[in-house]
């Protein structure tokens, strides 16, 4: 390092610095120019890009079936972590090891002004930035009807996952080469997805949903939201306080402490607390209509396929009643979640695979309403009695004929058609959970 350079860094106070040829290149004491600094001379632009490639890429999956669900957008976008990850930690990992040389004596100043903290500031403003932004489109893109304010924390959550992801980058990167740290701060961000982004029975700290099925019907649970923001927080704040090499006073005991506080504190939300992040708001779908003299209700978030189940419906309805199958058409129906948990005692339906622009099955829709799945028998352990079995598909297999007799073929089911009087004694059994299940 020539004499013009160590002058310049003995002088300067800022957290980063290094060298382009003889000219020493400083970061100002501000925030604002940490962030630049990282920004013109390291990876993040390249991170950024990478990351709102990886979020669109996501977005436009399965032909974007969460349009509308608040909730399921927030839960949809995660499903791209296990490439974000690679990429925020092992590009973080790069920059702490490139960016810092010259500079390790600045690691022995404040935890906050370190070479370390000004790239994690600037990967976790940087990459969260450009995730925020891609569930904004999300919402725009058709507006959901209604908003929900724990839907704030949720994406909290999340950008303190990407910020912790930059501080498991920096840690690396402040061991090793900008290279091997590359590869090491890829592998480790992806040991750590493996490892705790999946649904236990207690608290995951990196769980952030990415599911393919809607949310409707649900919510947050703010304890379990609120415990992952606690410990993401204190692993960020832990990591930039834990500095390799600075040792030997009681100021830097206590930020060592921290750390492993906050790895204790992980390791003890993983056996208590909730088994899940999400709450059954038992709100009733309240998109209603009238099809053929039947009130059906589905959940507004998808309003985009109301004309077609209920075309489907009616088709449904009339062709019973014009056949003499009047009982086969239920008083009411009403959507539930995809997971079926719901307080409604009547014929139900779920909406899944039309979201993605699959047609409506027609099949389906009439095993939903003849099925009496809202019978607390069925959740048996033992499997339903052959008796129940025979009486759900000969039902199933006459309003297939009375609808369209093309249904039946390849059906798979075996099924004897009824005549009405016993579709009617077995359907007022099912709808009434008084058949021998």
């Amino acid at each position: 390092m020539s004499k013009d350079v160590s002058v310049a860094l003995t002088l300067a106070p800022p957290p980063l610095a290094t060298e382009r040829g003889d000219r020493p290149v400083r970061l100002a004491t501000s925030t604002r120019g940490a962030l630049w600094f990282v920004a013109r001379n390291g990876l993040l632009p390249w991170a950024m890009l990478i990351v709102a490639a990886i979020c669109a890429g996501v977005l436009a999956m399965h032909g974007a079936p969460w349009r509308a669900d608040l909730l399921w957008i927030v839960d949809w976008v995660p499903i791209g972590h296990l490439a974000i990850a690679p990429v925020v930690a092992g590009s973080a990992a790069i920059d702490a090891a490139r960016l810092s040389v010259g500079t390790r004596h600045l690691e022995d100043s404040r935890w906050w002004r370190s070479p370390g903290a000004a790239v994690v500031l600037a990967y976790s403003a940087g990459i969260s930035a450009v995730y925020a932004l891609a569930i904004v489109v999300a919402v725009v893109v058709d507006l959901p009807p209604a908003f929900d304010p724990r839907v704030l924390l949720a994406v909290a959550v999340q950008l303190l996952m990407l910020a912790f992801l930059a501080t498991v980058g920096t840690a690396v990167g402040r061991l090793v080469n900008p290279v091997l740290g590359g590869i090491i701060g890829a592998l480790v961000a992806l040991l750590a997805i493996y490892l705790t982004s999946a649904r236990t029975e207690h608290i995951a700290l990196l769980y952030a949903g990415s599911s393919l099925l809607s949310r409707v019907g649900r919510s947050y649970d703010v304890t379990y939201l609120g415990a992952q923001a606690v410990l993401l927080t204190a692993l960020v704040l832990g990591g930039l306080m834990w500095r390799p090499g600075v040792w030997g006073r009681w100021r830097r005991s206590a930020e060592h402490a921290a750390l492993v506080l906050a790895i204790a504190l992980v390791a003890i939300a993983g056996t208590t607390g909730p088994s899940s992040r999400l709450t059954y708001t038992g709100s009733p779908p309240d998109l209603c209509s009238d099809v053929e003299g039947v009130r059906v209700c589905l959940y507004p978030e998808h309003a985009r396929v109301q004309d077609e189940v209920n075309g489907h419906l009616r088709g449904m309805f009339v062709a019973a009643r014009d056949a003499g199958y009047g009982a086969l058409v239920p008083p009411e129906v009403r959507e539930v979640p995809v997971s079926g948990v719901s307080d409604w005692r009547g014929a139900l339906l779920t909406i899944d695979e039309p979201l993605s622009g699959a047609p409506v099955d027609v099949r389906g829709l009439i095993q939903e309403l003849v099925e009496p799945l809202h019978c607390e028998q069925l959740g048996r352990p033992e499997p339903p009695s052959d008796r129940y079995t025979n009486d759900v598909s000969n039902v199933m297999g006459t309003w297939m004929e009375l609808v369209d007799p093309a249904l039946t073929v390849d059906w798979g089911w075996t099924y004897q058609p009824l005549e009405p009087a016993e579709v009617s004694r077995i359907v007022t059994e099912l709808r009434t959970c008084t058949h021998s299940f």
